[in-house]
């Protein structure tokens, strides 16, 4: 265990660094959406129940059909206890991180190896996607945690029971489904969990059925009242839906998915190989059977939201953590394999060259990616949403609302700290921006000039009152 621990350590050591720069890295959009919930649960009161954003207009910025906003809520009592900064809220996901690392070790040593598991814990808590979300100022590593944490006390209390196990397993169930509601999917796992032991008798057991009710309910319910939430100011986050069948027939979305963000980006192509291999190994073991029907549930959320899968990178990582035990295992398999059956001469050099340029790839591609991510060219490209947030918020009264003309996020608006609209300047019109004059727009400010209309960039420079004229950015009174 102190492996483990030193390994995740080591982990969460690493993700502090530049703990305090803009949230603009990776999903800067999600990343903006979210803190400034956080914020506004700060601000206007701290009712869990009534999220607001601030892309409403003029509205209250009640936003409906969206996840139970338990993530932004937390941040929001600690920016009570210190003030209100933002790496408070990428702490956050850090520690969940730890959290998630620790369990799924856990989770693993009961299928694994020490060594195979100790492989499986490095690969998931250096692997470069996971290393940006559990630093991002969203939900990601925390369903991630109450996910895996989920699995591995249901394990635990199918195997021992207890009173105890069952209200931790049910409390991170919970939880789970509501800060994403697809890990409901992770149902699958748990109910071959449950045949396993009990087989078709499942349906009798009054413990389970008492699981099932606590931990769906809640969903029921903030369901219900989510959709409130939209009829108030008709703000909805789209956040989950049905795709259409179109998607399912389109090849893109095959090769978007599952070889572009998973293969690819995911499990770092190596990673991928190394899957398939564990997967083939473990293919007889009846005792992986939990982890494939694990894999299996993430692949069906895949399909559920496959619209939302293929247009959100993030939504695919919560493979990465069942794809590590595999990995794991397959890494540490095929060394023995290679002992074991005694191959010598050129053979054994070729097999254990390629072995070992495989394994040793792993932490080259890992940290080429993580550093590349946080290069200073990479940053500065947006860091002028930053910078003209900052003069908006410093110079214009903080009732008057504002148009963050970027790509349709709100990130001008956040880090301005007011209140307005979110347009995508691609699609702006002079039309669309004296519409959202007359509802009450003050401003009208941007960091994506060369992307707009030459007719609107120029009449919003003449017409206007120009506050501040840069090549990064523009702030014009209407």
């Amino acid at each position: 265990m102190k492996y483990a621990i030193f390994i995740i350590i080591s982990g969460f050591i690493a993700r502090l660094i530049n703990i305090k720069q803009p949230l603009l890295e990776v999903a800067m959009w999600r990343q903006c959406a979210t803190a400034s919930i956080a914020r506004n649960f700060y601000y206007n009161g701290m009712n869990i129940f009534y999220p607001q954003v601030l892309w409403g207009g003029a509205t209250e910025g009640y936003i409906g059909e969206t996840e139970f906003h338990l993530y932004p809520f937390t941040v929001a009592i600690l920016y009570k206890i210190f003030g209100v900064h933002e790496y408070l809220g990428r702490l956050v996901s850090i520690l969940a991180f730890c959290g998630g690392a620790f369990f799924l070790y856990k989770l693993s040593r009961k299928y694994l190896d020490k060594t195979s598991s100790l492989i499986a814990l490095l690969f998931y808590t250096f692997n470069p996607y996971i290393f940006f979300y559990s630093r991002a100022f969203q939900p990601e590593s925390t369903m991630l945690f109450l996910s895996i944490t989920m699995l591995y006390f249901f394990s635990e209390w199918i195997d021992k029971e207890g009173w105890w196990r069952f209200a931790l397993m049910t409390l991170c169930a919970t939880t789970a489904f509501l800060v994403k509601m697809p890990t409901i999917c992770l149902g699958l796992p748990l109910l071959y969990l449950c045949l396993r032991k009990y087989k078709i008798n499942f349906i009798l057991q009054w413990r389970l059925w008492l699981f099932a009710i606590i931990s769906l309910v809640p969903i029921i319910l903030w369901c219900k009242h989510s959709s409130y939430l939209k009829s108030i100011n008709g703000l909805s986050w789209g956040n989950f839906y049905l795709s259409s069948f179109s998607t399912y027939i389109d090849p893109h979305f095959y090769v978007r998915v599952f070889f572009t963000e998973i293969f690819e980006k995911c499990l770092i192509y190596i990673g991928g190989i190394f899957l398939v291999l564990g997967i083939v190994f473990t293919f007889k073991n009846k005792e992986f059977r939990f982890i494939y029907y694990w894999i299996l549930a993430i692949i069906i959320f895949f399909f559920i939201g496959a619209e939302k899968t293929a247009h959100h990178t993030y939504y695919t990582i919560p493979i990465i953590a069942p794809a590590s035990i595999f990995i794991g295992y397959a890494i540490s398999n095929c060394l023995r394999l290679i002992t074991a059956y005694k191959i010598v001469g050129m053979k054994r050099v070729v097999l254990l060259s390629l072995f070992v340029s495989m394994v040793a790839s792993l932490p080259l591609i890992s940290y080429h990616k993580i550093t590349g991510r946080y290069k200073a060219k990479r940053l500065e490209k947006d860091y002028p949403i930053f910078y003209a947030g900052k003069i908006v918020d410093e110079t214009i009264p903080e009732n008057d609302l504002i148009i963050g003309g970027l790509w349709g996020g709100p990130e001008i608006l956040y880090y301005s700290n007011r209140s307005g609209w979110a347009i995508n300047v691609i699609s702006c019109s002079i039309e669309s921006i004296e519409g959202l004059r007359q509802k009450g727009a003050k401003y009208f400010v941007t960091t994506a000039q060369e992307a707009m209309d030459s007719n609107v960039l120029e009449y919003l420079k003449n017409k206007c009152e120009t506050i501040r004229s840069t090549s990064e950015y523009l702030i014009v009174k209407l």
